[in-house]
């Protein structure tokens, strides 16, 4: 390594001090010449005999000193440097094709940029722990598909007997309250076990981390800060730790802060012992937690497979309704943490991959027609010597600097597109905020930069430097010498257009499918009106009288000026809150007069607790029977409404009025008395579920954690944002009034949970309808120039021709026929590369096909009638040519 080192710093040197090499290197030879000389005279020649004697071995003294340098001097590098300079003057003098062919490369180098360093912090970059590739997941897997939880008797049996752990831990994700000491605030809340940061392998910067006393149930209460919460609500003031804070409503004394950037998992605020009851997991009590482990040094994944079945048949002789289709997987941490958004950012980066080779295309369009201009100068210099290599290099280099200016303005543009892209992005993407450019990312730049040099440059470059001198120099006339290279760029340059219109049809097509996704999307009936509606999560659970605080809650947001109703409900629409549709129950016995289920067939059902106004509140449509009402008290017979799904499920050909069900162990039959409209609370993507809405007012015993979310339908003259923000603070201001001590969460419109329940699907739209936006603009930009390349390289024929009497419509439908000729072989290219590659979008569409008829043709449609558009232009210009004019140039 330091002999090339040396190497190049000789190298280096001799670039800029040619003069000084030169010399020492003639005084090098002077000194061999008279050692030589010497040696003669020795042998008894005479002095001016021994000079000459000695010259003459040492042949041409300036020829040897050049010869000397090439060895000793700037070599290659001077070399290179001679072809940059070059190349910048000639680049210089053609400001305007330098500039367009610059800013082209630039769309692709600085949109692979952006998107790699996304990719790069997201699925490439190690998590920032201890041996990050020594840590994994463990959850359990069941035929209904992947879960990442597991229960938490399931970890006390794997940290007992799994030896393929060194350590293990367990974490459940949630929302509590910080009350006391200002403004209360919810925050984010991970129960962790006491092994969780040792586990990850990273310590709190300031006090220290749980103990195992304080993971037991009923050890000491305690918590631990974010950096970010600590700074921001107790100005990063140390005196912190071992102070008291209301953390849900208890005590809890600060041990500890994490050090900056740390929040795993999610966006954690605080950290909280697990405190798992053991004795009440054993017996089946149990609570889904999220678990990881770190494998013992030289151990694979599959070591701790091996050993799971035998934790998991102990676990299904306990317990075997719950374990009997369940198997155990074991996956890497960094890995599970991007399995949902690996697929869409490898699709992104898939589509900006395909601009930069549009971008390339079109360069090398570019630089083909400015190779005939240059003909008689690559003639000139063959003729001095210079041999086709050494040609090729000198045009290489000239794509190297129109590669290195467009990558340094996509470097720059990437900058402020990265921070943009991080703004727009969905919530949901781990790590994106660490997207930047840092050393990874310039290393990836300049290996593009490198690629697209290539990539433009290189045919170019050899069918210019394929040069006949004799001919070339015998050429009087630029059109005679543009004739002379046709015959090697003719082939080239439609085959690179066909390449753009094939390249860039997969991307419309790929952005069309996501559109017509996504507005099928925003097309599903959603069963109530989301205009003029509020939303706002409660905390009744943080409440002396729970029953008390949303019943007062609901009279004085009704009172309210501007509110037209209001209403509780356990489950908010589009949210997947309250366990995606409401409470999940598995009922054996359901339908009263029918036989139970079999054990382990029993029907998902989901259990929604709402107050009477709810349909009205949401303008939800009754398909039967009637609304909750008055005579739906308590000590009046059960009552419940069933969703049409439920209905269709299990009364298929009768009328479900007056059945009777029975979905709570030990409750009473209750009467279905209405069927009302499907909503999705998952989103709007995913399947409808069986739902039984039951009457806050005939079961106040429900489980008051299910109740937490007020919706508000306002007054038809305050659906406008103003009004809208009216009504939302006069609400923030009554639930204060209510409990000072109960934060007050942001409220939001039903319209704002629309938008966020699709960002994924909008983003991933937006971007690729971008992305193939730009395609078409270069692709379309690139079939204008070689039409209009080729009609001035044919001016001299469309002078003859219409010189012999050929119309204007003749010539017109000469070129158009010529360039839509290219566009249907491009279009048919295009078409079934689209047809292949759009298939592994098939998980990201909604109701559309990934060989959608309807689309694809628009999308033919479309790109011909672009292409027309750009043919059109310079056909109508080629009627235009003066017979006699075209002739007389030639």
């Amino acid at each position: 390594m330091m002999e090339w080192f040396n190497i190049l710093m000789a190298r280096l040197r001799a670039l800029f001090r040619r003069e000084s090499v030169s010399q020492d290197i003639e005084e090098e030879l002077r000194i061999h010449v008279e050692m030589e000389t010497e040696t003669n005279i020795e042998r008894g020649m005479a002095p001016d005999e021994a000079r000459a004697a000695a010259l003459k071995s040492f042949g041409k003294v300036g020829r040897n000193i050049e010869r000397g340098y090439d060895i000793r001097g700037g070599g290659w590098l001077e070399t290179l440097w001679q072809d940059l300079r070059y190349g910048a003057r000639m680049l210089l003098k053609n400001p305007g094709f330098a500039l367009i062919a610059a800013l082209t490369l630039s769309l692709g180098i600085g949109a692979n940029t952006t998107i790699f360093s996304v990719v790069n912090a997201v699925l490439l970059r190690s998590l920032p722990f201890r041996d990050p590739d020594r840590l994994v997941l463990v959850s359990h897997f069941r035929s209904t598909g992947r879960s990442d939880f597991a229960f938490d008797v399931d970890f006390l049996e794997w940290r007992d007997h799994v030896k393929a752990f060194e350590r293990i831990t367990a974490y459940y994700f949630s929302a509590t309250d910080l009350t006391g000491g200002g403004e209360p605030e919810r925050l984010s809340v991970s129960r962790v076990s006491a092994d969780f940061f040792v586990t990850l392998g990273i310590a709190p910067a300031l006090g220290r981390a749980f103990t195992p006393e304080e993971d037991m149930d009923g050890g000491p209460p305690v918590v631990i800060l974010s950096d970010n919460l600590w700074k921001r609500r107790f100005g990063s003031d140390p005196h912190v730790v071992g102070q008291a804070l209301t953390v849900g409503g208890r005590s809890r004394t600060v041990i500890g802060i994490m050090p900056p950037g740390f929040r795993f998992p999610g966006d954690s605020d605080l950290w909280v012992p697990l405190a798992i009851n053991v004795a009440q997991a054993l017996a089946g009590e149990n609570m889904g937690v999220t678990v990881i482990a770190r494998l013992k040094p030289g151990l694979i994944p599959e070591a701790a497979r091996a050993e799971l079945p035998v934790s998991l048949e102990r676990l299904r002789q306990a317990r075997p309704d719950r374990y009997r289709d369940a198997t155990v997987n074991v996956v890497g941490l960094s890995k599970s943490l991007v399995r949902n958004v690996q697929p869409a950012l490898l699709i992104i980066f898939g589509a900006v991959a395909f601009v930069l080779l549009i971008a390339c295309a079109n360069v090398a369009n570019l630089l083909f027609a400015r190779s005939v201009a240059r003909q008689k100068e690559m003639a000139i210099r063959a003729a001095l010597g210079a041999g086709r290599m050494r040609l090729v290099r000198q045009l290489l280099t000239e794509s190297l600097l129109l590669s290195i200016l467009g990558g340094a303005a996509g470097l720059l543009a990437a900058k402020w597109s990265v921070n943009l892209f991080v703004a727009m992005s969905p919530a949901g993407i781990p790590r994106l905020e660490e997207s930047g450019v840092d050393g990874r990312v310039l290393g990836f730049t300049c290996i593009v930069v490198a690629l697209s040099s290539l990539i433009a440059g290189v045919f170019p470059a050899l069918i210019a430097s394929k040069v006949d001198v004799n001919e070339t120099l015998k050429a009087q006339s630029a059109a005679r010498t543009g004739r002379t290279g046709q015959g090697g760029v003719g082939w080239m340059t439609p085959a690179l257009m066909i390449a753009e219109l094939a390249l860039a049809l997969v991307l419309v097509a790929g952005a069309g499918l996501m559109i017509k996704s996504f507005l099928r999307l925003l097309a599903v009936p959603k069963g109530f009106n989301p205009d003029g509606l509020l939303t706002l999560a409660l905390s009744p659970f943080r409440t002396k009288n729970p029953n008390a605080y949303l019943q007062e809650s609901l009279d004085r947001v009704q009172a309210l000026p501007g509110v037209r109703s209001a209403s509780i409900t356990g489950s908010l629409p589009l949210t997947g809150s309250g366990g995606g549709a409401g409470q999940r129950y598995r009922p054996q016995e359901f339908v009263e007069g029918r036989p139970p289920f079999e054990k382990g067939k029993e029907p998902d059902v989901y259990v929604v607790c709402i107050s009477p106004e709810y349909f009205k509140t949401m303008e939800m449509q009754m398909r039967a029977g009637r609304q909750f009402n008055s005579q739906d008290g308590i000590g009046a017979p059960s009552a419940v409404i069933i969703n049409e799904t439920l209905a269709r499920g299990f009364f298929p050909n009768e009328s479900p009025i007056g059945q009777r069900l029975r979905f709570w162990g030990g409750m009473a039959m209750a009467t279905i008395v209405g069927v009302v409209v499907d909503i999705r609370h998952q989103g709007l993507d995913q399947d409808i579920r069986s739902q039984i809405y039951v009457s806050r007012i005939q079961n106040p015993d429900y489980k008051i954690y299910e109740i937490g979310n007020l919706v508000v339908r306002v007054a038809p003259d305050q659906n406008n944002p103003a009004g809208l923000s009216a009504v939302a603070a006069a609400i923030r201001e009554q639930m204060r009034a209510i409990e000072p001590n109960v934060p007050v969460n942001r409220i939001f419109t039903m319209n704002e949970l629309l938008s966020r329940s699709v960002a994924e699907r909008r983003f991933l739209m937006l971007l690729l309808g971008g992305f193939a936006a730009v395609a078409l603009v270069i692709a379309t930009v690139g079939i204008y120039g070689v039409i209009s390349y080729t009609v001035s390289q044919r001016t001299r024929e469309i002078g003859i021709r219409m010189a012999l009497g050929a119309e204007a419509s003749n010539v017109l439908l000469l070129v158009i026929w010529q360039g839509m000729r290219l566009t249907l072989i491009g279009v048919a290219l295009g078409s079934g590369a689209a047809l292949a590659l759009t298939r592994v979008m098939k998980n990201m569409l909604f109701n559309v096909s990934t060989t959608d008829p309807a689309t694809f043709t628009l999308i033919i449609l479309l790109l011909v009638g672009v292409s027309l558009v750009a043919v059109y232009i310079p056909a109508r210009r080629a009627t235009k040519v003066d017979p006699l004019l075209a002739l007389r140039h030639d």
